[in-house]
């Protein structure tokens, strides 16, 4: 009898384990990179983004690559719960026994109309899923950290796809490794260095040292411990918050962070004025290339 089964409140500490593994395992089957998935969808939108940039509109392009990306890994997520969730009765006893008990109960049902069948099945399906509930809380709390991380992952991958884009040369922690960057004496929170770590050792006050941080809040502190930790004459912190406070901003400018910003962002009232303040389009079109420019002038570039 499907009454016999009292609704789970929680997991053992066994299944939380085991199925927190079975998550983290599929997400990385499952799920692209978000490399992989910034490229795709530059390749599905190629015309719209190249034209925008062509036409120099570079915070609308971040804008909308943001926006594809994120709708295209939705779609992604949206197919990685339903292995996730079809696997819970594969997997686990309890889940297991109601659903054979569901299915048998239907399977027996005859002469019935079209109607009561539905009524049968979707009192059975709303059984089913609140007897599962805290398999689902699991992996809706899985899928919300991923989120927050995946967030970061990809503006960031974003941002390194156009210093490709205009030929711009550069080297990450991703892309070279920590180890290059720690032996600088840098941290965690340099994500890249324009135009390399070569240049950075001769003339650090001649390259772009940069970080990226889709919103603000507290953590953007961590690049002013690094700035006084590291000694670094300024950082470029690249960020697509719209909701920045004019003490932040002071902040910034005492610790010589200049903040890179989208143009709408940049032409509000309180920020159109602020020297330390520039948007994607000067930081593209002008600070990049004046840094590159040094370094091939002087015939530097290793």
């Amino acid at each position: 009898m499907i009454s016999r089964f009292k609704p789970l409140i929680q997991l053992s500490e066994h299944e939380n384990k085991q199925f927190s593994s079975i998550i983290q395992k599929e997400r990385k089957i499952r799920i692209p990179s978000a490399e992989t998935t910034i490229k795709e969808v530059k390749k599905i939108n190629q015309d719209l983004i190249d034209g925008l940039l062509n036409n120099g509109k570079i915070s609308e392009a971040i804008v909308q690559w943001r926006k594809f990306s994120y709708d295209y890994f939705l779609e992604q997520e949206s197919n990685f719960n339903g292995v996730i969730l079809k696997e819970i009765a594969n997997i686990f006893d309890g889940p297991k026994e109601l659903l054979t008990c569901i299915s048998n109960k239907l399977y027996a049902l005859s002469n019935i109309s079209e109607a009561e069948f539905y009524k049968e099945l979707n009192q059975y399906f709303g059984v089913y899923s609140g007897y599962i509930s805290p398999y689902i809380y699991q992996l809706c709390l899985s899928n919300t950290q991923s989120r927050r991380s995946r967030a970061g992952k990809e503006f960031e991958q974003i941002v390194y796809s156009l210093y490709d884009y205009f030929g711009f040369t550069f080297e990450s922690q991703a892309s070279i490794g920590k180890k290059s960057f720690s032996k600088l004496g840098l941290g965690k929170v340099v994500d890249s260095i324009i135009p390399n770590t070569d240049a950075f050792s001769k003339l650090r006050i001649r390259t772009i040292v940069g970080s990226m941080k889709t919103t603000l809040r507290e953590r953007w502190q961590e690049v002013v411990e690094e700035i006084q930790r590291s000694s670094l004459p300024n950082i470029y912190l690249l960020t697509v918050d719209n909701d920045i406070s004019d003490k932040k901003i002071a902040q910034m400018r005492e610790h010589n962070i200049v903040l890179v910003v989208l143009d709408s962002v940049k032409r509000s009232k309180k920020l159109s004025t602020c020297h330390n303040v520039i948007d994607f389009e000067c930081y593209f079109s002008n600070s990049i290339p004046d840094v590159l420019n040094y370094w091939e002038h002087h015939n530097l570039i290793l």
